[in-house]
């Protein structure tokens, strides 16, 4: 617990699956918690369970595709707890199917999420990280980062974007002591998992054996505490069976 104890974690898409298991696993492991998400009820429910783990808590809604909500979500971080130590870019949406049959909307709003909240979320932090001289930031990515997935199209477009970024960003904010981590999941059951039509996945939707939220926020974890100096960049996370 030690390794985590009073640390500042903003935690955003916290409200189910793999944000709601980081926040707990941080929170767990000694971290204060700040959780952003659109469900303002569900957020008050985790934070109530993070309460109970006997660390503090911020609970704060959060569209993660508007800059000001990202500027706002920051401000009341540090306002509050005085910094930012880790950041988790965990909001993520996805549609599946082919092209030809997409919605534009849709796929503008999974960019503007997916990639907007990435960067609109990082550039609010990064200032006080910087001047801070210290940071970890965990960008949330997809096995559909490390090879295309057919019917994934769009979807796959937006984390290899996130990919790139993550590098970019390790890049830039080295010489600051700010560590960039990017942890692609595999086929995890979520909410957003359940998302995804029958015909429009490329992998075997009646396995029992997938992962849990949970075996990310330990993937999650595992990279933030290692020493000062040490900096785990990419972390693929699969069921043994998932080829892709």
């Amino acid at each position: 617990m030690s390794q985590m104890k009073g640390k500042v974690a903003l935690v955003t898409g916290a409200s189910k699956g793999i944000g709601r298991a980081c926040a707990l696993r941080l929170a767990e492991a000694g971290a204060n918690i700040v959780i952003g998400a659109k469900s303002i009820d569900l957020l008050e429910m985790l934070k109530k369970d993070i309460d109970g783990l006997g660390v503090e808590s911020l609970a704060e809604g959060c569209d993660v595709s508007r800059s000001a909500d990202c500027e706002e979500l920051v401000e009341k971080s540090i306002e509050r707890f005085g910094r930012i130590d880790i950041l988790i870019n965990n909001a993520g949406i996805g549609f599946s199917g082919k092209i030809v049959d997409s919605e534009p909307g849709e796929v503008e709003q999974m960019v503007k999420v997916n990639i907007l909240g990435v960067y609109f979320m990082t550039r609010a932090v990064l200032p006080s990280m910087m001047e801070r001289e210290h940071g970890d930031i965990v960008n949330i990515g997809s096995v559909a980062a490390v090879k295309y997935s057919p019917n994934f199209a769009m979807y796959s477009a937006t984390k290899f974007a996130v990919r790139a970024f993550s590098e970019a960003l390790r890049n830039e904010v080295q010489g600051h002591n700010i560590r960039v981590t990017l942890v692609n999941p595999g086929m995890t059951k979520t909410a957003f998992f359940d998302s995804f039509t029958q015909g429009g996945s490329p992998l075997p939707l009646d396995k029992g054996v997938i992962l849990k939220p949970e075996h990310i926020a330990n993937a999650v974890h595992f990279a933030l505490i290692h020493p000062e100096g040490v900096s785990l960049n990419e972390l693929t996370v699969r069921p043994t069976w998932q080829e892709r």
